[in-house]
């Protein structure tokens, strides 16, 4: 039976499993005393201002082309600028990678020109008003989906015909510097048999959004290559970006020619591929043409491959690489992020490590995020308090803090799903627990005990 998930917080290293700890909270709600759970935004809630009414029982292509959509994973969050009123704003990137037609629809029947809307991205403004909430309307506010026009740039441009038609599949992303929103296209060969003749070629890239331009037209970056399926970015000292991308294949680094102040400063750089041992990194370049085929070149460059689902992070201590069986692993560069060798130390290694899907830290604390697994409630991911149990059936899917340091932001995903789970019989309700309506991935907020 699939049990809950469970968020952490926990200093790093110590990871003893506490029995005590597995006891059967209450799912989807805070745990710890002085800790609060506030939904920020559920599958169906408004996004754009014109969105219509959530009718679950009637789904239609175009109101779910700007509702929240059905599956989720927290990638992206950068701080806005401050307005006369001062109050502090965030701009958050949610993905919506997979949909499931039998807890998405009342039938259980596929429909898949509704489910390419409902699958995509969300893009959505938060403000601190006491505690944080979803601004109504907010400026940013985007839907990105299978209908959604994005322009070919990079080497690969005119390849893929300068335009491309639709997003499909995003899995992962990260903020980059300059304001981008960069959301990767891991999981769209998953949606190619479901949609015949509309994914192909010009999907499984690197998606770019401007979070202070929601007119901007989407920017599919050749130049990094296709296949990856997360992503973590930061910044050199001289201004050029760095993105790491997690393949199956091998971790994978682009370092960008020019400052991120060029806009297309992602059209030009440098892949290297990483390869891992016991005593470190080194990273390995790559020939000029690897975004051509990047699996073939990881395997040329002989990378160290990939678990599958990694989650990358880049933190205060370095990159954060997130694995089910491996744990959690720092990789400090020996300099600064362009630096040809990073070390390696382990963050958190779970005595059942199945299943973990995120992890970040900060100048407090370590946070840790597990998927819903085989086995008992109380997989503990590290030596402090569980902080919040997920719904029965759902994971976590992304965790990021608060630009202010108040709150954490996490992403429940998939609630009530298993085995011979249905829209009709889910294994919950969260969190409306309204008889006759579905589960809803929801974005949730934690604060009071930051």
């Amino acid at each position: 039976m699939h049990r809950r998930a469970l968020l952490l917080s926990s200093p790093a290293l110590a990871l003893p499993f506490r029995p005590s700890q597995a006891l059967s909270p209450q799912q989807g709600a805070a745990l710890v005393p002085g800790w609060r759970m506030d939904t920020l935004i559920r599958w169906g809630d408004s996004v754009l201002p014109d969105a219509p009414p959530w009718a679950p029982a009637f789904p239609e292509a175009e109101a779910a082309g700007s509702q929240f959509g059905w599956d989720g994973r927290l990638v992206a969050a950068i701080a806005s600028p401050r307005a006369t009123d001062g109050l502090p704003r965030m701009v958050l990137a949610i993905t919506h990678p997979q949909l499931d037609p039998a807890m998405a629809f009342p039938d259980g029947r596929d429909r898949p020109e509704v489910a390419a809307m409902m699958q995509g991205a969300s893009i959505i403004n938060l403000e601190q008003r006491g505690q944080w909430v979803v601004s109504a309307g907010g400026f940013q506010a985007r839907r990105l989906t299978g209908a959604t026009l994005c322009r070919a740039k990079g080497p690969g441009a005119e390849r893929l015909g300068g335009a491309v038609q639709g997003v499909f599949g995003l899995s992962g992303g990260c903020a980059a510097p300059g304001g981008r929103l960069l959301m990767i296209e891991g999981e769209a060969s998953d949606w190619a048999p479901r949609l015949p003749g509309r994914v192909g070629a010009g999907h499984g890239w690197v998606v770019e959004c401007s979070a202070a331009e929601p007119g901007a037209i989407p920017a599919k970056r050749t130049a990094l290559g296709s296949g990856a399926w997360d992503g973590a970015s930061t910044e050199l000292p001289d201004g050029r970006i760095v993105v790491f991308l997690a393949h199956s294949r091998g971790l994978a680094r682009f370092i960008s020619a020019g400052p991120g102040s060029d806009p297309d400063a992602l059209d030009q750089g440098s892949l290297a591929a990483a390869r891992i041992g016991p005593s470190g990194l080194a990273w390995e370049p790559m020939a000029e043409n690897a975004w051509m085929d990047m699996a073939a070149a990881l395997v040329s460059a002989r990378a160290t491959p990939m678990p599958a689902g990694a989650a990358l992070h880049y933190g205060a201590s370095g990159l954060i690489l997130t694995s089910a069986g491996e744990g959690s692993q720092v990789l400090r560069p020996q300099g600064d992020a362009a630096a040809a060798r990073y070390g390696i130390a382990t963050l958190a290694r779970a005595r059942e490590p199945r299943g973990q899907v995120a992890a970040l830290d900060g100048p407090r604390r370590t946070w840790l995020g597990t998927e819903a697994v085989e086995g008992d409630a109380g997989m503990v991911l590290g030596d402090g308090q569980m902080v919040l149990a997920a719904p029965r059936g759902a994971s976590i899917g992304g965790l990021l803090p608060a630009v202010d340091g108040s709150a954490l932001f996490a992403m429940l995903r998939r609630p009530g799903s298993g085995a011979g789970r249905s829209y009709a019989r889910p294994a919950t309700r969260w969190p409306d627990f309204t008889a006759g309506t579905p589960p809803r991935s929801a974005l949730v907020v934690l604060s009071g005990g930051m």
